[in-house]
């Protein structure tokens, strides 16, 4: 297509646009990303800067593309920073429309920057802001350092409004209850509290009441936290907990090794995720005796006990809690729980158990092999006959949906799919999923190319029935 017909087109389409109203094309750039709407500047003058009254979401997430540069080594780690820094500063200046729906910033940044991460929630609170993310996590550990990380001032609760805040989600931010509280009680509409990461959060309460709105609270990796306490929170749906490890430190002073917690009037919530680390294996351990709200309200539920490779010999399948409304049931392996006898036995124990599960989800961690906790206790796995038959003649009659991610098309993966397929008569789909479920967040490279593990999934079609659908990935 030569010069003067792209012109041509050029000129068409400006002849088009030029007859809508700003307001509508600022409504449509709006539903672009940021990014993307910046875009749209060079198409004409009058394009030129429309973007700056993009309403939507400012989404400064560069991570990937910095991360790539910082491997190859195309750029220093302060200079990468520093862009970063700038590019936020720009865009912020120019920025002209008075409300915004959602603010992210996505950089490794810490004390440092504290004066300039402080002026980005100024700003965002004075647009309005529904949706409030700031991830200032490490690009090369999973924990930062109490001397790095960015401690959020107290007193700048007091300075911001933030009574439209729906979302809030901090990771790398350092708070305490007091923060917590604050931001719960000066936002109103706030549905959903995540906080990844805040070595300062050691206790933390909850109390609901009147319009309490929160729907989903997440903690993550905040290694301190020894007590937790939620009462009255009728609209929560959804609680996630995740330490990532068991706390050494706990061990040697000789505290307590898991979290307390307790949930009382929650009637709404029926999803949890409880991750890696020490409270898993305590679930585990007692049987879920111990679970913070009936277990009668669970209909979702994820549990990745990847430290720990269960004494399922300890386990009395007859005392094990009966989950009779789960309908979606989510369990992560390490490397670990690799021998086939194993891990057929730890499914079947949860599925035996959920009579109405229509859903189960399999993640399976293709890293390298880990030592885990009850690993240096000296515990064993081991099997008896009569626990093995015992899921050997379980039928799963509920159960329409498997997915296994990060399959390998190891015998003991085989053996489980094979397992499934024959206990689950109304088996409707198969998912298997070959890619990592648990990349490598430096590094955003898969394992290389698991062709072969697909070969063997798709071998295995054989031994669904017609109605089972296989999807090979």
């Amino acid at each position: 297509m030569g010069k003067k017909s792209r012109m041509t087109m050029m000129d068409s389409s400006s002849d088009v646009t030029c007859k809508i109203p700003d307001e509508i094309l600022i409504d449509i750039l709006s539903r672009l990303s940021m990014k993307e709407a910046a875009r749209t500047s060079v198409l004409s003058h009058r394009w030129q800067n429309l973007w700056k009254f993009h309403n939507g979401c400012l989404d400064f997430d560069d991570l990937g593309n910095s991360k790539m540069l910082l491997y190859k080594g195309e750029r220093d780690f302060h200079v990468e920073r520093r862009r970063y820094v700038e590019w936020v500063n720009q865009v912020l200046v120019s920025h002209q429309y008075p409300s915004i729906q959602q603010f992210r910033a996505y950089f490794d940044l810490g004390k440092d920057h504290s004066s300039m991460i402080e002026s980005w929630i100024h700003f965002a609170a004075a647009k309005r802001v529904r949706r409030l993310e700031l991830d200032l996590s490490s690009l090369f550990s999973s924990v930062k350092e109490l001397e790095e990380i960015y401690n959020l001032p107290i007193q700048l609760l007091g300075e911001l409004n933030l009574k439209l805040l729906t979302s809030l989600r901090l990771n790398a931010v350092d708070v305490s209850e007091e923060h917590v509280i604050g931001f719960l009680s000066q936002c109103p509409l706030l549905e959903e509290l995540s906080i990844t990461g805040a070595p300062s959060l050691r206790k933390l309460k909850v109390v609901g009441g009147g319009d309490f709105k929160l729907k989903h609270l997440e903690i993550i990796k905040c290694l301190e936290l020894d007590h937790l306490e939620v009462s009255g929170a009728r609209s929560l749906a959804s609680f996630k907990y995740e330490e990532r490890c068991v706390n050494t430190d706990r061990l040697r002073e000789g505290s307590p090794m898991t979290t307390y917690m307790h949930f009382q009037d929650v009637p709404q919530l029926s999803s949890v995720y409880f991750g890696r680390g020490s409270y898993s294996h305590h679930l585990l351990a007692t049987l879920f005796k111990q679970l913070p709200f009936p277990i009668s309200q669970l209909r979702m539920l994820s549990l990745d006990p990847f430290l720990l490779a269960l004494n399922l010999s300890l386990v009395l399948l007859e005392e094990f809690p009966q989950f009779t409304n789960l309908c979606y049931l989510e369990l992560a392996f390490g490397r670990e729980l690799d021998d086939e006898q194993q891990r057929k036995l730890f499914v079947g124990i949860f599925l035996r158990a959920s009579p109405r599960l229509h859903k189960l989800v399999l993640k399976y961690d293709r890293s390298k092999p880990q030592r885990s906790y009850l690993y240096t206790t000296g515990m064993s796995v081991e099997f008896g006959e009569t626990q093995q038959q015992l899921v050997k003649g379980c039928k799963y009659e509920c159960l329409k949906e498997v997915e296994f991610l990060g399959w390998n098309g190891l015998a003991a993966d085989a053996e489980l799919f094979t397992h499934l397929i024959e206990a689950a008569g109304s088996l409707e789909k198969v998912t298997v999923d070959t890619r990592d479920p648990f990349p490598n967040k430096f590094l955003e490279e898969q394992i290389p190319s698991m062709e072969d593990a697909r070969d063997r999934a798709r071998d295995l079609e054989a031994k669904l029935s017609p109605a089972t659908k296989l999807v090979v990935l």
